[in-house]
């Protein structure tokens, strides 16, 4: 479904400054697969996700989703069959916008409804509410409230929603819960199970949360300088402890993960 061949991406190269970010990764998803990556900074995570959205150009290496390459396509025109989320619940939807136009018009844009309306039908109305209910947030009864109102929670929780509304191909997760305090990320992360098991949805996640790692999803990524160096399925997941896979990893790139932001437990 999607198949990273070979990607290297270097920023400032030629220069004293240059940085290989990455480095001829290989990365292959099934359809509905739900992958998390967990790395150091400087790993080249968000790099990576940067290249399958079309923020950034490989220097070398393919991106093919579905079948088709898209290595050379531009960000807008992946928009459809990629969904991204961020760490900050304010990227992905319009403060000055209400829930409700925020909403129309990603649905509008998503069905191929020209011109583009922040007026939603009758039924368009009712469905909104219907999937705003099962955020269990009390945004159903909200719809005209601006966007730039809602706390984190509820704004990261519409973003994710909006994102799925019309269910992409790809979902790309950025840390999508690390500006959340823990009782709100455990429901946002929650809510990204349900939405992407309902609806088969091909997931990519990276995270700092070693627990989150290990227990979301069906895969298990760790990238190092560039490279995905392990990938660990469902069965091998089972078997480790968070300790064993810090040993593991250590054992396996001979330095320890060393980033600012890691958890080890939720």
């Amino acid at each position: 479904m999607l198949n990273v061949l070979g990607a290297r991406k270097t920023f400032e190269a030629g220069t004293p400054a240059a940085r290989t970010v990455l480095d001829g990764l290989d990365l292959r998803l099934e359809r509905a697969e739900f992958a998390t990556i967990i790395g150091s900074n400087g790993a080249g995570k968000s790099t990576l996700f940067a290249a399958i959205a079309g923020s950034v150009f490989l220097d070398e290496g393919r991106i093919i989703l579905d079948g088709r390459d898209i290595s050379r396509k531009k960000e807008h025109q992946r928009a459809r069959d990629i969904g991204r989320l961020f760490q900050d619940p304010r990227h992905g939807t319009a403060p000055g916008l209400t829930i409700e136009e925020n909403l129309a018009l990603v649905y509008s844009k998503a069905s191929g409804r020209f011109p583009l309306s922040l007026a939603p039908r009758a039924k368009d109305r009712a469905y909104f509410r219907q999937v705003l209910s099962r955020l269990d947030m009390g945004l159903e009864d909200r719809l005209r409230t601006p966007v730039g109102a809602l706390s984190g929670g509820q704004r990261q929780a519409l973003t994710l929603l909006i994102a799925t509304l019309v269910p992409p191909k790809l979902l790309l997760l950025d840390e999508h819960t690390a500006a959340l305090d823990p009782v709100t990320a455990k429901k946002v992360l929650a809510l990204t199970r349900d939405i992407t098991a309902a609806h088969g949805i091909t997931t990519l996640m990276i995270t700092h949360n070693i627990s989150s790692a290990l227990e979301l999803g069906t895969r298990t990524l760790m990238m190092n300088k560039g490279r995905i160096v392990m990938d660990l399925g469902a069965e091998q997941r089972r078997q480790l402890s968070v300790e064993d896979l810090l040993e593991r990893y250590k054992n396996t790139v001979h330095e320890t993960l060393d980033s600012d932001k890691i958890l080890l437990s939720g």
